[in-house]
């Protein structure tokens, strides 16, 4: 690649959670080449928790420095651990000869704490910039205009806290339609506006024969046996191919131990492959309704949710910013029904084990084939449902105080 990037000690930083922290390890790659030393940063998903530290349980802070001992977990009253990448990044990068920190970000204490968190780590460490790795293009998504998103809540909580920081940064896109997110109108849409106003830098290429791509992959394939991750997969695939692929992307959910699976038709074009696109940050979170701040999870979900009606990284798992553990019983409209009704009815048979209370869409609620617990309350879209009056009480303060304070 040949970015003009004029950053000499910079933090690059994967956008997405899930592989982009992989990805974010091929700019590291490129940058050690022009002799810039970089360290790297993924985003915690919210809907997990993270341990850093092994003599505390405590949840993450908004900035923690990664180690192999790190591990995370749904908050559950029974916290079911879950595998984490991360965690194996420190050892890859040092087999590769590129020796940095690794950080990951979190957004379980909002967007004003983890800016505040950057800003510190920032003028601790020296960077004198910041490079986000989005692969795929969901981080470029235009909210109702791009409805087939499927996790869109640490990319955009990336793009909007990257555009609030003290020193600039920039976008690298590159496997553009590879996580199955953007359809091909849409792309064809997004770059065409950001050309046209200002958001596009720069356009470049990269081949799966060029070392930063060959130590992204072995990277890769260090963590594949842990989350395979069909984004890097199909980046890879596309890097080996001169003709469009027409592929069927599949999806996996689950409540508790009950899969489900959803699948659809995509076309990636061979007119994006192994191409890098190089954008003003600051430009494009200023166009994107989903990049916006919040102050804890529960209130990235609900207005991602009001947003947009989509998949999201915290589709039926669990949350406990309102001081209860409350079940997010709602997905996007992808999964519908007799798979949404079972799906629902087993999280709520099993709720009194895992959660205190559970949150659904409204049309979900009235829904005569979806169980009934004892107490309900209507919120807004919503309603909040289960055995303790006290605890559905508890919930709907809080969301009330997020919609109004």
């Amino acid at each position: 690649m040949k970015e003009n990037i004029p950053y000499k000690r910079p933090l690059v930083i994967g956008t997405g959670g899930g592989n982009d922290i992989v990805s974010a390890c091929l700019i590291v790659a490129d940058l050690k080449n022009k002799g810039i030393a970089a360290d790297v940063a993924g985003v915690c998903s919210p809907g997990a928790w993270h341990v850093y530290n092994e003599d505390s349980l405590d949840a993450e802070d908004s900035i923690n420095l990664v180690t192999p001992s790190a591990r995370r977990f749904i908050p559950t009253k029974s916290s079911i651990n879950l595998s984490f990448i991360d965690a194996e990044i420190p050892n890859l990068l040092r087999r590769e000869g590129l020796a940095s920190d690794v950080y990951n970000l979190s957004c379980r204490h909002g967007t004003s704490e983890l800016i505040s968190g950057l800003n510190y780590l920032i003028s601790q460490k020296g960077y004198d910039g910041i490079i986000a790795v989005d692969v795929g293009g969901d981080i470029l998504a235009r909210g109702k205009k791009d409805p087939t998103i499927l996790s869109p809540l640490m990319d955009f909580t990336t793009l909007y806290c990257l555009s609030q920081i003290n020193i600039p940064s920039v976008l690298i896109e590159f496997g553009l339609q590879t996580d199955g997110e953007l359809r091909p109108r849409g792309c064809a849409e997004i770059l065409d506006d950001a050309r046209t106003h200002g958001i596009m830098l720069a356009e470049d290429e990269i081949k799966l024969n060029d070392e930063p791509v060959q130590t992204f992959k072995r990277i890769y394939e260090g963590v594949n046996h842990i989350r395979r991750g069909n984004t890097a997969v199909m980046t890879l695939k596309t890097l080996e191919s001169k003709e469009d692929l027409h592929e069927d992307y599949r999806f996996r959910i689950r409540v508790l131990d009950k899969p489900a699976t959803y699948g659809f038709p995509i076309t990636l074009e061979s007119k994006y492959f192994g191409k890098v696109f190089l954008m003003d940050l600051k430009k494009l979170a200023e166009t994107r309704e989903l990049a916006f701040p919040y102050r804890n999870t529960l209130e990235l979900f609900l207005k991602t949710k009001q947003v947009v009606d989509t998949k999201t990284e915290m589709d039926l798992l669990y949350n406990r910013d309102s001081g209860v553990c409350l079940w997010l019983a709602m997905t996007g409209p992808q999964i519908q029904g007799e798979q949404r009704e079972d799906l629902l009815n087993y999280g709520l048979d099993n709720l009194a084990q895992q959660a205190d209370a559970a949150l659904l869409w409204k049309e979900d609620a009235e829904n005569k084939k979806i169980r009934r617990l004892r107490y309900a309350s209507d919120v807004d879209n919503f309603v909040i449902t289960g055995l303790e009056k006290n605890k559905i009480e508890k919930v709907e303060q809080e969301i009330r105080r997020l919609k109004h304070d």
